[in-house]
């Protein structure tokens, strides 16, 4: 059986067919900067021309998934979607020319989904620590989880609205942004997790998975390719040390500087330091002195689900 699954976030846009019969064999993933939460921090409501660019978008991965026979095609909107007073309003013009609902996913769910997908990168990992604890950094939201590697479903999960996207449009009023900008950001996102990376470090030792476009972008970064390559991202380690490193060097960058950086997606470029500046906080208030980098994330959970 084919089955495709599409993720519309905050910053991009993706798309993951795979055949499910026996084991998930991907047959197509792809990835489109489309910004549907652009200003939806600020004003509430998404912009008409993020919904069409969106849309247009949409429309393209469908006749991709058609073209491979997908029997199913599941559409789950998350952050920005939420937010977003006009939502019904997008979700019907996106049914009057797809054919197809857009299903808005609870932050709960987003959590859920995002720790049952990462887990695919236990297939070429083993880890010795009991509990798994995947960091899931989006456009709009983050989402911390714990559970143990045998289950799917976590038994901590939580979500905050701190994302690359959202967390630029609130702090970021130079380019490249103003040390000051960086230490008030950093501490936003450290008084908004403290509470919950308590109640994770509480339950014992864990092994840290980062998913989604800031970390396997950083990775590739760290692995110094030249041309995005997911086989060798997929299961790499990031240690905290080399996160910071990376985030040292993008953040006295320029938006165009950053751009010419062939592994970052340009429709990336102007959030990275703030998505990186999410990872390298988390990892450290964790204690975590590495992570395990997946390109499995959401999209496989959505799959295994739906």
């Amino acid at each position: 059986m084919i089955k495709a699954a599409i993720d519309i976030g905050t910053n991009s846009c993706r798309l993951l067919i795979a055949d499910v019969d026996s084991e998930q064999k991907d047959l197509h993933r792809e990835a489109q900067v489309t910004r549907l939460g652009k200003d939806v921090d600020r004003t509430k409501t998404i912009a008409p021309v993020s919904m069409k660019k969106t849309i247009t978008v949409l429309k393209e991965y469908i006749k991709i998934a058609s073209e491979h026979k997908a029997q199913n095609i599941f559409i789950g909107a998350t952050s920005a979607a939420r937010d977003a007073k006009n939502i019904e309003i997008f979700r019907e013009k996106a049914k009057d020319e797809t054919g197809l609902n857009i299903n808005v996913l609870s932050s709960e769910q987003e959590a859920q989904l995002s720790f049952a997908g990462a887990l695919g990168c236990l297939k070429k990992t083993t880890v010795e620590e009991p509990n798994i604890v995947v960091l899931d950094i989006g456009g709009g939201s983050t989402e911390l989880s714990m559970g143990s590697a045998s289950e799917q479903k976590p038994v901590l999960s939580f979500s905050k609205d701190i994302g690359s996207v959202r967390l630029t449009e609130l702090f970021v009023k130079h380019d490249p942004p103003l040390e000051g900008e960086l230490e008030k950001a950093a501490a936003y996102i450290s008084e908004a997790y403290q509470d919950e990376i308590n109640k994770i470090k509480a339950r014992g030792s864990f092994r840290l998975i980062g998913t989604a476009g800031t970390v396997t972008t950083l990775a590739a970064i760290n692995l110094q390719l030249r041309k995005y390559d997911a086989d060798k991202v997929h299961c790499s380690k990031l240690s905290l040390e080399e996160a910071e490193k990376i985030f040292e060097v993008l953040k006295k960058l320029t938006t165009s500087e950053r751009k010419n950086i062939e592994v970052i997606q340009p429709g990336r470029a102007d959030v990275i330091v703030m998505g990186s500046l999410i990872l390298k906080t988390l990892t450290k208030l964790l204690s975590a002195q590495d992570l395990i980098v997946s390109e499995t994330d959401i999209l496989d959970g959505l799959l295994t689900f739906y």
